[in-house]
């Protein structure tokens, strides 16, 4: 039998044999891949030329010069408004030295003063406390009388349908409220304005309560009325506008109105 033969395997070179890459060799000065070719000179541009494809950047536009004849002359504004300051502050002047003279004028001729407001008396004719399951409820009646004086004797005091409220204990109690009919007082006159109020089951907590009964026996109880109202001033026939008036009197006890020494009545205008 013949035997084959075994595949041989190609000698390998040691590591020191290898063969080692060839340098490219250096190229003369002015070589452009061809050997004939030679370096270009540069070409220098004369003194004279000009790029016409070059746009120099557009400058600033500038307006027509006009001849003085089409000028547009200045306008006169700071003159005018110094003349319309002037012009309104001597008005302003004006004015208020008329009606400052005209008020002294009235004043000396007529002499007016706010009429004088007075809480004569103050009554409770009905009081009752009834105690029930819910609580303590209140029935009660009062009447106040409130003196009205006018202290001008040439002008009178004309007042429109009034609206009184009493209450007591600094006003955490109310006692009702009643309008009463407009009236007038005249010169050096004195008017008296009755009101009646009454409240039924009002509510009362045990302050109250243990306080009001004693305080009305005792007559330590102090009421305030307050009166909403509208005036005008009545001079020779001629009527003012109305104006709002509120008029509060209150601060003495039921005892010291008996006795003659009624409570001062503050007076609030434009307030309704």
């Amino acid at each position: 039998m013949e035997q084959s033969a075994a595949p041989q395997t190609p000698p390998r070179n040691p590591p020191d044999h290898q063969p080692k890459p060839e340098q490219p060799l250096p190229k003369p000065p002015g070589y452009g891949g061809d050997p004939t070719s030679q370096p270009r000179p540069t070409l220098q541009k004369p003194p004279a030329y000009r790029d016409h494809q070059f746009q120099p950047a557009p400058g600033p536009l500038r307006k027509a010069a006009l001849p003085p004849s089409f000028r547009p002359r200045p306008k006169r504004r700071r003159r005018c408004c110094r003349v319309c300051c002037c012009t309104f502050c001597i008005l302003f002047i004006v004015i208020f030295l008329f009606l400052v003279i005209a008020a002294a004028v009235f004043y000396l001729l007529y002499d007016p003063a706010l009429p004088k407001f007075r809480l004569s008396s103050f009554r409770v004719p009905k009081l009752n406390v009834s105690n029930t399951n819910d609580g303590a409820y209140l029935d009660a009646d009062t009447t106040a009388r409130v003196e009205v004086r006018n202290r001008s004797g040439k002008m009178s005091w004309h007042f429109g349908q009034s609206k009184v409220e009493v209450s007591a204990d600094d006003g955490n109690l109310s006692l009702g409220s009643s309008k009463v009919a407009g009236f007038v007082v005249e010169q050096q006159g004195l008017a008296q304005v009755k009101a009646a109020t009454k409240v039924t089951k009002l509510a009362l907590d045990d302050r109250l309560r243990r306080k009001l009964k004693g305080a009305v026996e005792s007559k330590a109880l102090t009421p305030t009325v307050e009166i909403r109202t509208k005036t005008s001033v009545g001079l020779q026939g001629w009527n003012s506008p109305s104006i709002a008036v509120t008029v509060v009197c209150g601060g003495v006890t039921m005892r010291r109105l008996e006795n003659g020494d009624p409570p001062l009545c503050s007076i609030t205008l434009l307030q309704w």
